[in-house]
């Protein structure tokens, strides 16, 4: 009788498939993992016959035995990789159709054998969980595990992350770390890893030759270069943004170039050199942060009183996510128009009662620059405080970062908004082609 996990041959009336078979739930339909990765579901009343090719092996009693020690290489730096959940250290249990994660650095062997050649290398489950459900007390959890690891010894930290929020978490990572001297990688991966398509070993294995070969620290992101397996970019954690929902290559720099290439052979090529350096530096962990803050987006027809129940709620900071060079609605030009003005009024009178409002551009690419039209003036004159090239996640992260370390002096705290802290600001916006 087959059972889940077994290799099997099913024979169909036109078509005879073979795979990996799987839990399901569905009792009329028998569902099969291809060996590209996909699963499908099959009628059972087209089916005439379901042959085992491999039963699975049952898992070895491991309970009793005594654990196989790490070997640990005197000449190697010293590595942590901090579990979070995510693809990446995680595979299927065909039994169960659940997914399942690996953490000592013996299944880390197993799995990634190539970063053993290059490190000696500790692992630590800190949460499993998807990165859609993290909330900012999650990137504190982190930030106190990375300074640890880093006085303990380590010369660089690697985040197994899932990649839906990874870029707010490394932008929170790079403003809770001040004076950060050695590499804080994080990584993700798109497919999971028992898929052919799956990233997750790439993106590791590229992750620590990084930090074993190239001189950074900081906070970055480890993730495909194209979606071929070729090589991987480095992204500085304060400049890069997922802009797709499945691609491998689905985080890009934004507004700058990558900090490098990492090359299926693990050759370093350097693309960006506005990073720090490695040092000796004791880290400072700056992990307060205020969770009252909001991203709004302007569209047409938006409504004033979102502004002004926010303020009413007792938000200490809004994130305006604007329209091109950093605009709202606020001109009243017929009939249609005159709830404009009530808009500037109450973005006015929000700032007054000591609200600090950004403004960011909605769109990928680009700056906000309040001083080309009238609207961005106008704004301006309100009390709107530009976003610069930061990126509506970045911006929202950082203000929330200093409104929880400055929470009685709203002035300190437009005056680093505006500054460069961490990368995060850039003075010009150059056009690169290639990485768009």
């Amino acid at each position: 009788m087959p059972k889940a996990g077994d290799k099997v041959r099913v024979i169909c009336k036109d078509e005879e498939i073979e795979g990996i078979l799987m839990p399901s739930e569905n009792a009329d339909s028998v569902m099969i993992k291809l060996g590209s990765g996909y699963n499908i579901g099959i009628d059972r009343k087209k089916i005439k016959e379901i042959k085992v090719i491999e039963a699975l092996k049952e898992a070895k009693d491991r309970s009793a035995e005594k654990k196989k020690q790490a070997q640990q290489n005197p000449k190697l730096p010293n590595i942590t990789i901090l579990h979070t959940g995510g693809t990446i250290a995680s595979k299927v249990d065909y039994r169960t159709g659940g997914v399942s994660a690996k953490f000592s650095p013996e299944e880390m062997e197993e799995k990634f054998p190539e970063i053993f050649k290059l490190a000696n290398i500790k692992s630590k489950l800190v949460f499993q969980m998807f990165s859609e459900d993290m909330e900012p007390e999650h990137w504190q959890i982190l930030a106190r595990e990375v300074k640890k690891e880093v006085e303990h010894g380590a010369e660089g930290v690697i985040i197994t992350h899932g990649t839906d929020t990874m870029q707010y978490t490394a932008n929170a990572l790079s403003f809770m770390l001040e004076n950060l001297s050695k590499p804080v990688i994080l990584v993700g991966a798109q497919r999971s890893s028992d898929r052919g398509s799956s990233d997750a070993g790439r993106n590791i294995i590229c992750a620590v030759n990084f930090i074993v070969k190239s001189d950074f620290a900081g906070v970055a992101v480890c993730m495909h270069k194209r979606s071929g397996d070729d090589s991987c970019y480095i992204h500085k954690g304060v400049k890069v943004r997922k802009i797709h929902s499945s691609r491998r290559d689905a985080f890009r720099s934004v507004n700058v170039l990558p900090l490098a290439e990492v090359t299926k052979e693990g050759r370093i090529i350097p693309l960006n050199k506005d990073y720090e350096k490695k040092g000796k530096n004791d880290v400072v962990l700056k992990d307060k942060i205020e969770k009252k803050v909001e991203i709004v987006k302007i569209h047409p027809g938006f409504n004033y009183e979102i502004i002004k129940m926010l303020e009413e709620k007792g938000y200490k900071g809004i994130i305006l996510e604007g329209t091109g060079l950093g605009h709202a609605q606020v001109n009243v030009l017929d009939e249609y128009t005159k709830n404009h003005e009530r808009l500037l009024d109450t973005i006015k009178n929000t700032i007054d009662k000591g609200v600090v409002v950004v403004m960011t551009t909605q769109t990928i690419f680009g700056r906000v620059n309040m001083n080309v039209y009238s609207t961005g003036r106008d704004l301006q004159k309100a009390g709107v405080i530009s976003g610069e090239d930061m990126m509506p996640e970045t911006a929202f992260v950082k203000l929330s970062w200093l409104l929880g370390n400055y929470p009685n002096d709203s002035n300190k705290v437009k005056e680093l908004m505006t500054k460069n802290l961490r990368g995060e600001i850039t003075e010009r916006t150059e056009y690169e082609e290639e990485f768009i």
